[in-house]
């Protein structure tokens, strides 16, 4: 019996880290590539509150684990409560409310995810995952390339997969190398299928075109070996070149943003050259709402008064601020970004001195992907995004990074 529970635990978390990474929508919704998912769909809405009532359901059965891990990294719990309490300043409170229930919801299995599963399971339940849309990705493009393969105005021939765009897969197919990689050094039996899963990803995120993708796992590879000799009595050349590899990575994907997209006219407007002047616009608006901001998930709901004037600025119609740390602060104000910032970064500066200090593998992988997830929104948002796979698997790690300092006692 408890083997059957575990078995349908297991299969539940797998499933929704795949639905999280939004594999297989252009079937679920019948949604024509380049389409973003409409968050107030039905289904969607109907699928995303079965994974929470489930994720609620496991963490009050459990409630001795559940509490000893919400007494650790209390900024999340901060943040959740300033993004529900965020209901009474917003100008749209319903759905301001209905988006705060949604983040709490994906926050909490990110929350369950790193706290019931150790670190070695946590790489099996996404190695499960994404080696699911690693072969039904190349299924699709095989069997049915209509689907699998992007034939729209602005880009033909390049890889989608089972996403609803080309990028989508190279960033998910990026988690997948990095998932995969660990994987092939925690468990040496099948190191071999491990690495062939590494070099698959890799295959899928060429064929995706997806360079920034590519460019991460080049110098996320990079990062992962210098890592190894580097201690906290490393001499200061060591460091340098870690340095280096940080800047030269930021670099490269902010010059293949704006390159990739200006050679094509119809996205001229997602280059550097569109996002500053949208930065510097969307820096007027926190101007006026400094401190707390416009509630959360209200400002680019389509229905501020605000979002109008921007997009009549902007004719692209920007869906996002294209930066994480600007979009928390129009979401919760500077109150919620010095948090955020204290948090998340004090996380990321946690795990390298935990790596340099124990040389922990879970230290490593936290630091490896939260470093992913900054870069990552340089010019894109995760943080604190809904039912995001970044968001949720920069939780896990988190949580586990916590395991890494100080073990958690056993139920």
């Amino acid at each position: 019996m408890t083997s059957t529970l575990r078995f349908s635990e297991n299969l539940f978390t797998a499933v929704a880290l795949f639905f999280f990474g939004r594999g297989l929508f252009v079937f679920i919704l019948g949604l024509p590539s380049e389409t973003n998912p409409d968050p107030e769909s039905p289904l969607l809405r109907a699928i995303s509150l079965l994974i929470y009532f489930i994720t609620v359901f496991i963490l009050t059965l459990r409630w001795k684990k559940t509490f000893r891990a919400l007494r650790e990294n209390q900024w999340i719990l901060f943040l959740i409560a300033l993004a529900i309490i965020s209901i009474l300043w917003s100008s749209i409170p319903d759905i301001a409310f209905r988006k705060a229930i949604a983040l709490a919801g994906s926050t909490l299995f990110g929350i369950y995810f790193g706290s019931h599963y150790s670190f070695d399971e946590q790489l099996k339940m996404m190695g499960w995952a994404f080696g699911a849309s690693m072969i039904l990705s190349f299924m699709l493009v095989i069997l049915l390339p209509g689907y699998g393969v992007m034939n729209t105005e602005a880009i033909s021939g390049a890889w989608q997969g089972i996403y609803l765009h080309k990028n989508s897969l190279g960033e998910n197919m990026f988690i997948s190398f990095l998932v995969f990689y660990f994987l092939s050094k925690r468990i040496k039996k099948y190191s071999f299928i491990f690495k062939l899963a590494c070099v698959l990803s890799i295959v899928l995120i060429y064929f995706s075109d997806s360079a920034t993708s590519l460019i991460s796992v080049i110098f996320s590879y990079l990062i992962l070996k210098l890592l190894n000799y580097l201690s906290l009595r490393s001499k200061s050349g060591v460091l340098l070149i870690l340095v280096f590899l940080l800047l030269a990575w930021v670099t490269s994907v902010l010059l293949v943003v704006n390159f990739s997209a200006f050679l094509s006219a119809s996205n001229k407007d997602i280059t550097l050259t569109g996002r500053i002047p949208l930065w510097e616009s969307l820096w007027e608006f926190i101007r006026l709402k400094f401190w707390f901001g416009y509630g959360y998930g209200a400002f680019f709901s389509g229905l501020q008064s605000e979002t109008q004037l921007l997009w009549r600025i902007h004719m692209w119609k920007p869906p996002h601020a294209h930066n994480g740390l600007i979009a928390v602060w129009l979401d919760l104000g500077f109150v919620g970004l010095f948090i955020f910032i204290l948090g998340y970064f004090g996380s990321l500066g946690k795990a390298l001195f935990t790596y340099l200090t124990l040389k922990d593998a879970r230290a490593l992988w936290a630091f490896s992907f939260l470093l992913y997830t900054v870069v990552y929104n340089i010019t894109e948002v995760s943080f604190l995004s809904i039912n995001s796979l970044n968001w949720i698997i920069s939780l896990a790690s988190i949580y586990s990074l916590s395991s890494a300092v100080k073990p958690q006692p056993q139920e």
